[in-house]
């Protein structure tokens, strides 16, 4: 049998050969085809150019470029420019640019925690359409339009940010913290007072709040007998009786330009200082859950001062503190204090 023969095939050597021929001709027309798309592919696209004052690690040849996630391009060139300038090379996928002009802005954003980098195309507010070989300046005035947010970017924002925080500016904001709590401690007090008095009185008969407002009302009738007394003497006044157009001078005085005065004067103060009052909700609130049941509280509180006066009675010198002191099996310590007949 021949070298080109197959067994149950008739077949000559020119058959064979012109067989091969042929199929050796369908191998070269298809490889020429599939280079011929690859390369013409390969030309498709918009390409444009960046030039930018500050180029985000990581940004290269062969970077992703994503308008709201999605791939549109990649980058394929990046050269020096002039005065520390780059000029990003990227070629462009036309039908995925919905929405991007020659306003657009760039990020240069981190694909992966291993500070691999992409470029991100972000929309403007309106311009032209993007043409091919056009180049976009984004320096000087727009620098503004390209942000760094790769990797190596946010650890030095975090170190600027430590520094700045544990600087001494930080200290004389504590401070002045500490001295504006310190200025509402008398107020925080009082209020602690106020709060223990009505959780003390909530107990007590009615008729025994009865009997304690009792000098109250006395005290309120000295008062208005104290207010009449003081009228009277206003009413005896020489310079009523004697010189009334100055005394209505002097009450002019006072109505028409002090009381106005004085209430301009508070009105202002008060608009500079409404914010302030806007703290004391929140605060009175935290205090309010620092004692989430009163009467447990107030029972506790009774408790404890029950204890303290039990462990320090009336003496004739005032409270002793009813404390006693063993020494007997400790002689070094005994007998310096009460002598050899402290030792038993």
């Amino acid at each position: 049998m021949p070298n080109y023969g197959m067994p149950g095939v008739a077949a000559d050597r020119r058959t064979s050969r012109l067989t091969g021929a042929v199929i050796l001709a369908v191998i070269a027309v298809v490889a020429l085809a599939y280079v011929t798309y690859t390369n013409l592919r390969g030309e498709e696209g918009l390409r444009i150019a960046l030039h930018t004052e500050h180029l985000g690690d990581g940004i290269s040849a062969g970077s992703q470029v994503r308008v709201d996630g999605v791939t549109v391009g990649e980058v394929t060139e990046v050269t020096p420019g002039e005065r520390g300038t780059q000029q990003i090379a990227l070629v462009l996928d036309e039908r995925r640019l919905y929405g991007i002009d020659d306003s657009l802005a760039i990020d240069y954003a981190p694909t992966n925690l291993f500070g691999i980098a992409e470029l991100e195309l972000r929309r403007g507010s309106g311009g032209a359409p993007l043409r091919a070989d056009s180049v976009l300046d984004l320096t000087g005035a727009n620098s503004g339009r390209v942000y760094d947010a790769t990797m190596s970017a946010i650890l030095r924002s975090m170190s600027q940010v430590g520094m700045t925080v544990t600087s001494p500016q930080m200290a004389t904001v504590i401070s002045q913290l500490a001295a504006d709590f310190k200025a509402f401690t008398p107020l925080v007090q009082a209020m602690i007072t106020l709060a223990k008095t009505i959780a003390d009185n909530q107990d007590v008969a009615p008729s025994v709040l009865a009997g304690k407002l009792g000098p109250a009302f006395e005290g309120g009738g000295n008062f208005a007998g104290a207010t009449m007394e003081t009228i009277d003497i206003l009413r005896d006044i020489r310079i009523t009786q004697v010189d009334k157009d100055r005394y209505d001078i002097g009450v002019g005085v006072l109505g028409g330009s002090l009381l106005p005065a004085l209430t301009t004067t508070l009105t202002t103060a008060g608009g500079h200082f409404a914010e302030t009052t806007d703290m004391l909700a929140p605060m009175l609130y935290a205090l309010a859950q620092m004692s989430p049941n009163p009467q447990r509280s107030g029972a506790e509180l009774r408790a404890l001062l029950a204890n303290l006066r039990g462990a320090m009675p009336d003496g004739p010198d005032g409270p002793v503190l009813n404390f006693e002191v063993e020494l007997s099996g400790v002689p070094a310590l005994a007998v310096p204090l009460f002598g050899k007949a402290g030792v038993r």
